[in-house]
């Protein structure tokens, strides 16, 4: 099985791998609703809180995403693609942490989509600039206690999400994390889960990896790779490269290395 190399990333490695804080997650089903803005129906459905979103079967009428794409300077390990604007698409499954960036609701979103001539693409969705086309069902993890903020990594020298205290939380069912460069991806999992002694039942998340490797199918080898984790147990994924479509399975044993950042919630038995 082919492997990427690591990521070489231009600041110092910050000597704490994982950065992770209990809470309380509340699952809901939430309807958004058609004309807003993909970000601002989430917002309104979280009530000022973070939360986990997971989307299927969501019709747009505009989805703007973006992919990875090599850095255009020797500081970063990748960078971003043009964006590209699809009409009349279906989100067919994503996953959205919803947090907060300069004090306004801000959306990390990736996953797989299909466009109006049916070519399936992936990748990192601008929540700001993606538009409901008809009122829709989906489920939500709504946060007490911690929630997503943006801040400069001196790291990376990516502005990235990390977990931060919003205030006591009662019985804690969950953990919401994130996990650094070139971490496998089951250790960080591991050592996030570690903060608490609740019994992980389930774990959702998105980041990228550097290239990605998935059980009896050929690796991705690019550098970076957007990943969103699907199934209960977070061994299997979307993934998608600097080009070529994208690809879905189990992920290999220990295979997988964290490349910028891999943002998590971790949810306990029964939640």
């Amino acid at each position: 099985m082919s492997k990427a190399p690591l990521a070489q990333h231009p600041g110092p490695a910050a000597a704490a791998r994982v950065n992770a804080l209990p809470c309380r997650a509340t699952h809901r089903r939430v309807t958004l609703a058609a004309g807003a803005t993909l970000l601002q129906a989430m917002a309104e459905a979280a009530e000022d809180a973070g939360a986990w979103f997971e989307l299927s079967d969501l019709p747009v009428d505009k989805l703007t995403f973006v992919r990875p794409a090599a850095s255009p300077d020797d500081r970063h390990v990748a960078w971003y693609s043009a964006e590209t604007v699809l009409r009349g698409a279906v989100i067919e499954r994503a996953g959205a942490h919803l947090g907060r960036r300069d004090g306004a609701a801000f959306a990390h979103i990736h996953g797989m989509w299909r466009a109006e001539d049916g070519a399936c693409h992936a990748g990192h969705l601008l929540a700001e600039k993606t538009v409901l086309s008809a009122d829709h069902t989906v489920d939500v993890w709504l946060l007490e206690g911690a929630m997503l903020e943006t801040a400069p990594d001196a790291e990376t020298e990516f502005t990235l999400f990390r977990p931060v205290a919003t205030g006591p939380v009662d019985s804690p069912n969950a953990v919401l994390a994130t996990i650094r460069p070139n971490e496998v991806i089951e250790d960080g999992i591991e050592k996030c889960a570690a903060v608490s002694d609740l019994s992980v039942s389930a774990v959702k998340g998105l980041g990228s990896f550097v290239g990605t490797q998935l059980r009896g199918q050929p690796a991705l080898t690019d550098i970076a790779t957007e990943v969103l984790l699907v199934g209960e147990d977070g061994r299997s994924a979307i993934s998608v490269g600097l080009k070529g479509p994208p690809v879905s399975g189990e992920l290999a044993a220990r295979a997988n290395h964290v490349c910028v950042t891999f943002e998590v919630l971790l949810l306990s038995q029964g939640e």
